[in-house]
């Protein structure tokens, strides 16, 4: 077991999660699968196994501090090169996981290596605005949890995430140090869109990088049925 896969263990279990050795075997798998199609897909900035396993895989299972319920269904907004979907469906395959994204070539990555890793059970790819996808009645208020992860700022993905949620559901996105100022500027576009901010929720992933942060918004009531607006109008007219 090397130095990259014996952190990845240990910060997982920090964080509540207990990998088996199998699923560890899958993460070095994925991680030789992204570095080979990465050269034409250009997936993540950076191929090397520290930058890697710290900044994408170790960060991505931190939303295990918010919640690890058995089973329950979660849709990764904007989710790039699969981030943080694929490794929450290793780390959990008993979740029902849907990753959206508007860029085809990630989308057939993620649901050619969902294959490769034997997690097309559990995670499924789709090809698509998440403006279009939260106005279809078999998305809109289905899921217990949405994630967004360096997608935009926190005004705009409110109205691209809360939609999905049902009530109660959780809105989490992946921030690092200007989470409490992004948070406070998106207090309008939470409210209108059927949300309540709960704790920030802060965490390392390794002892060289400065704190990481996870935004956790809480749907208390149903989105109004005009939201999210047509595509492009959220970033180009924030809720602010």
């Amino acid at each position: 077991m090397n130095d990259q896969i014996k952190k990845l263990e240990k910060n997982a279990k920090d964080f509540g999660i207990n990998l088996t050795s199998c699923q560890l075997k899958l993460f070095e798998d994925f991680f030789m699968i992204l570095k080979e199609y990465n050269q034409q897909m250009n997936l993540v900035s950076n191929t090397e196994e520290k930058v890697v396993f710290e900044k994408h895989f170790i960060d991505s299972l931190a939303l295990a501090k918010v919640q690890k319920t058995d089973k329950l269904k979660l849709i990764d907004v904007g989710t790039g090169g699969g981030f943080p979907a694929i490794p929450l469906a290793i780390a959990f395959p008993e979740w029902e996981i849907v990753a959206v994204d508007s860029v085809g070539k990630k989308i057939n990555f993620i649901n050619m290596t969902a294959e490769k890793l034997g997690l097309s059970g559990n995670l499924k790819a789709i090809n698509v605005r998440s403006e279009e996808l939260a106005r279809n009645e078999d998305f809109r208020e289905k899921f217990d949890i949405c994630t967004t992860r360096a997608v935009a700022q926190m005004p705009v993905i409110a109205e691209y995430c809360l939609p999905f949620l049902k009530k109660d559901g959780l809105f989490i996105a992946y921030k690092a140090k200007t989470a409490e100022e992004e948070l406070k500027n998106a207090q309008k576009a939470i409210k209108i869109l059927g949300g309540k901010e709960l704790p920030i929720i802060s965490y390392e992933i390794s002892e060289n990088e400065e704190d990481r942060n996870l935004i956790v918004i809480k749907k208390i009531s149903k989105t109004p049925a005009k939201y999210p607006r047509k595509t492009g109008i959220a970033k180009k007219t924030p809720l602010v």
